[in-house]
């Protein structure tokens, strides 16, 4: 059994995590691992995600599901899946709080069963909490690159676009034929400038689902982070549990242990030579 209980904070309105949290394009690229996500139903996905714990390395096929779904506050997640390594089934609950910052609880368990299984708890709960830590690291990264690429466009910039659309309206043309050429030129100038703003104009809140380019952890750097938070767990743990001079009873002992073996191997070589 492995539980995952915690709170992440984004400086970012709730409805942005929301939408995040509903989108499986985005899913996919912070879920670790994660090799395919598709929806195939109402609150209904389909995926396959690759995952290392120790030694067992393997993907898994399988489903999530959503439900009890409170928008914009949180939802409950089902998953379940099989692969070579064994077979994983589990659900929890996301939970939004506040707004700018807005705090993610997330609370949940999962049984695993199979060669993953077999790896120890200790191994698996370090390796839980650190795909989780880097999914919503990843997470928060691209929910702050879509903020920026809809952010609304300055008040000084837009005051200054509107002096001169005024500027260009109350140009009054001469009299003649000669008239003809700077109203086309007038015209052609604020078609320009027209066209220039709309190009710099940032995009519409409503066209979020072009991903912004956010650069997320490869494979290799997943694996690297979980390698260094496994450790990070494995020595705060032996220090928790040994005291200060059970550790310097043990170095010294080890110490002891090396000196004792080069005395009798490393002298024998030296006598003979």
């Amino acid at each position: 059994m492995v539980k995952l209980a915690g709170s992440y904070e984004f400086d970012a309105p709730k409805d942005a995590v929301w939408e995040a949290l509903q989108d499986p394009e985005v899913l996919s690229r912070v879920l670790p691992g994660c090799k395919q996500l598709d929806k195939i139903a109402e609150n209904e996905y389909r995926g396959e995600i690759s995952i290392r714990v120790g030694p067992v390395q393997g993907s898994f096929n399988g489903s999530v599901n959503l439900s009890n779904i409170d928008p914009p506050n949180g939802y409950q997640m089902d998953l379940a899946g099989q692969g070579r390594p064994g077979f994983i089934k589990g659900s929890g609950r996301l939970r939004l709080d506040g707004d700018t910052p807005t705090t993610l609880h997330y609370d949940g368990d999962a049984q695993l069963s199979g060669r993953i299984a077999s790896v120890g708890q200790r191994l698996v709960d370090s390796t839980a909490r650190s795909l989780t830590r880097q999914g919503l690291q990843s997470l928060d990264k691209i929910i702050a690159a879509r903020l920026e690429a809809v952010a609304p466009e300055p008040a000084d910039s837009a005051a200054m676009r509107l002096s001169r659309a005024e500027a260009l309206s109350n140009q009054s043309p001469a009299n003649g034929a000669d008239s003809v050429v700077p109203q086309v030129a007038s015209q052609g100038e604020k078609a320009s400038e027209e066209s220039a703003d709309d190009t710099a104009r940032a995009p519409d809140p409503s066209h979020q689902s072009a991903q912004p380019d956010v650069v997320t952890p490869s494979t290799m750097e997943v694996g690297i982070n979980v390698a260094k938070d496994v450790v990070t767990d494995l020595v705060q743990e032996f220090q928790r549990t040994y005291s200060g001079r059970s550790v310097l009873f043990i170095l010294v002992g080890f110490a002891a242990i090396v000196w004792m073996w080069r005395q009798l191997f490393g002298g024998g070589s030296d006598a003979q030579e």
